[in-house]
């Protein structure tokens, strides 16, 4: 089993760049992810949201986790998201990733079916159980899933030595505390780039954020002044994440990612669709953006 401590940083929710026919660019991923990496990001977390894992194929889950990799060999921490609705789909990819050499892996609950807690709860145990030399970390989202998980339901799942942690994309802090109070050797990454200081206060100790991709520095800033007990200066760090979180919001915040990229020189494409394209006036705006400048040290 991977240290808690290795994984415990700040993680680019990374994007996943297509061709103009939506199929996998991968030269696009390898520069994206040097890129970052030049660029301070502390981990890699992929084929989730941001990642659009759900539009992918099995096969290209597998190779942006590989790609990712290579990429990376070693120098920081990999976590493949491997949810889907198919248990056996995910024990597919969970082994993949194990082989693969990833740090961990991270899933939603199957979604779509209404599926009771305990079906929910045996989804995860049963990749546990088939997959057991791998970490394993609940991701709660509940705007996406409707499921949403606290200290009853997630202990379940928490008091399993193989599940090291929560990805709490998640505005329920009260729910964030309490876990960390009950399972306090756990890690709590918070997913909601728009409260990573409220997080921090509740108990997160680390981050997996989409506007992470393109301000790793800003994230890294905001952290160690919350560590320094300098919050006044962590909040005026967590307003700016926040004018540029709303910006990319209002625009559609995966589009807005991408077309950044693509603005400062790597061409990661559109999302695939059904997402839609922006439009000449949802550019205009993120041009705005973007001429405000970039990382602060």
């Amino acid at each position: 089993m991977v240290s808690n401590k290795k994984l415990d940083v700040i993680y680019s929710a990374l994007t996943t760049p297509f061709h103009e026919d939506e199929s996998l660019n991968v030269e696009a991923l390898r520069k994206l992810v040097q890129f970052e990496l030049e660029n301070g990001v502390e981990g890699f977390y992929c084929c989730g949201s941001s990642g659009e894992g759900l539009l992918l194929s099995l096969d290209e889950r597998k190779k942006v986790l590989e790609t990712v990799l290579e990429e990376v060999d070693g120098s920081v921490p990999v976590i493949s998201h491997i949810g889907t609705v198919a248990t056996k789909d995910v024990i597919e990819l969970a082994e993949h990733a194990l082989h693969a050499g990833a740090d961990a892996v991270s899933m939603i609950p199957p979604y779509y079916y209404n599926f009771s807690m305990n079906e929910i709860i045996q989804y995860y145990l049963d990749v546990v159980n088939a997959v057991n030399e791998i970490p394993v970390i609940v991701y709660n989202i509940p705007q996406f899933t409707g499921v949403s998980f606290n200290k009853n339901n997630a202990g379940r799942l928490l008091e399993n030595d193989h599940v090291i942690g929560i990805k709490h994309t998640s505005t329920d802090l009260f729910g964030l505390e309490r876990m960390k109070h009950d399972f306090p050797d756990k890690i709590y990454f918070n997913g909601f780039d728009e409260i990573f200081l409220s997080g921090l206060c509740a108990g997160a100790n680390a981050a997996i954020g989409t506007t992470v991709n393109l301000y790793p520095k800003t994230f890294r800033r905001l952290k160690d002044l919350f560590e320094a007990d300098r919050l006044e200066e962590a909040q005026k760090v967590q307003t700016l994440i926040n004018h540029r979180v709303e910006e990319m919001v209002n625009v559609g915040i995966f589009s807005a990612v991408k077309y950044i990229f693509k603005k400062i020189g790597i061409d990661c494409g559109e999302c695939r669709r059904p997402f839609a394209k922006l439009n000449e006036e949802q550019k205009t705006k993120l041009n705005q953006l973007i001429e405000e400048g970039f990382d602060i040290e």
